[in-house]
């Protein structure tokens, strides 16, 4: 693909925008019981990020933590609290100094539901808030936990957006190997969260939250037809298919335009939001994940309609962006 930075004729928002920023880079150091898989390319640099945004033509990104929930212990919620804080409060520093390239989805420090509330109202007051990020389980909990409904009631009180990132879960030994625990096991379990979502009455209960499923929303387009079976046992008012058509899914992956042309196909362009997963793929082989996010709208074959509510469209009307 074209090297983008000359052709910014075609706006781009990208909600699926990773940055571990400095001061919550210094709090985990601090108390990590482990070693951090976390690569120097991965932390927050404004000026590096700024540079490939301009490359790519991606007019703002919507910034997250993909995965908060495995940096601390459920029993250790005071770091969960103070892991939360310091990162949203760094995400909302950023959005008011940029406030036309940064937004954020803010992380809360489940599985305490009470500071999870707590830090949900304060980072609302925070500029640049749009949602927040969540795993697809959290501590192996799956999400309609009954011990998480006081949260989700507050959440759809609000009309929270919340982007759905998925977490490693613990699998069979023989799924560690080749990365395949990563590669396969991530979509897996973004597929499984939705599932259990759609199947046990979550989106019946909380109509107003609404859903960004990372990924492609995993295997959702592949396996939709086959989890509307399981519809006789489940608790839900509607078949499945009838909630994966309210998902919002972003375009990162890495995918193929084949599948972006799917998820048209079966939900409507309405329904996908232009991601990237950036930083995460830089120094990788072939493409990186920007490029690659790019060219898959591109080369998927919709119109240039289409390809404007894949953009940006969809992203400014989901997330109350003004025009």
């Amino acid at each position: 693909m074209e090297d983008q930075s000359t052709n910014h004729s075609q706006a781009r928002i990208d909600v699926h925008a990773h940055a571990f920023p400095p001061e919550f880079m210094k709090t985990l150091r601090k108390n990590a019981s482990r070693p951090l898989d976390i690569r120097n390319n991965w932390e927050w640099d404004e000026i590096r990020f700024l540079l490939e945004m301009d490359r790519w033509g991606v007019t703002m990104q919507v910034l997250s933590l993909p995965h908060t929930y495995e940096y601390y212990q459920p029993g250790n919620g005071s770091l969960g609290v103070e892991l939360c804080r310091v990162a949203n409060d760094e995400y909302g520093e950023i959005g008011a100094r940029l406030p036309e390239r940064f937004r954020m989805f803010a992380v809360v420090p489940l599985p305490n539901v009470e500071e999870a509330c707590k830090e949900l109202e304060r980072s609302r007051s925070l500029p640049g808030f749009s949602g927040i990020s969540l795993s697809t389980n959290l501590h192996e909990r799956t999400l309609d936990d009954a011990r998480f409904a006081p949260f989700f009631d507050y959440a759809n009180r609000t009309g929270l957006v919340i982007f759905l990132h998925p977490l490693q879960r613990v699998f069979p030994k023989e799924w560690y190997g080749y990365r395949l625990e990563h590669l396969i096991g991530l979509p897996v379990d973004t597929t499984f969260a939705l599932a259990r979502l759609a199947l046990g009455g979550f989106f019946d209960r909380y109509s107003n939250i609404k859903i960004i499923a990372a990924h492609v929303g995993g295997t959702i387009p592949f396996l939709a037809p086959r989890i509307e079976r399981a519809f006789r046992e489940g608790k839900s008012q509607h078949k499945p298919g009838h909630y994966f058509g309210k998902l919002f899914y972003d375009t990162s992956g890495p995918t193929h335009e084949a599948i972006v042309a799917c998820v048209a196909k079966m939900f409507g362009t309405e329904q996908i939001v232009f991601g990237t997963d950036y930083p995460f793929g830089l120094g990788q082989e072939g493409k990186q994940y920007v490029e690659h996010a790019v060219g898959v709208v591109q080369d998927s074959g919709l119109s240039a309609n289409e390809l404007t509510k894949i953009f940006s469209t969809n992203a400014r009307s989901l997330l109350g962006l003004e025009h």
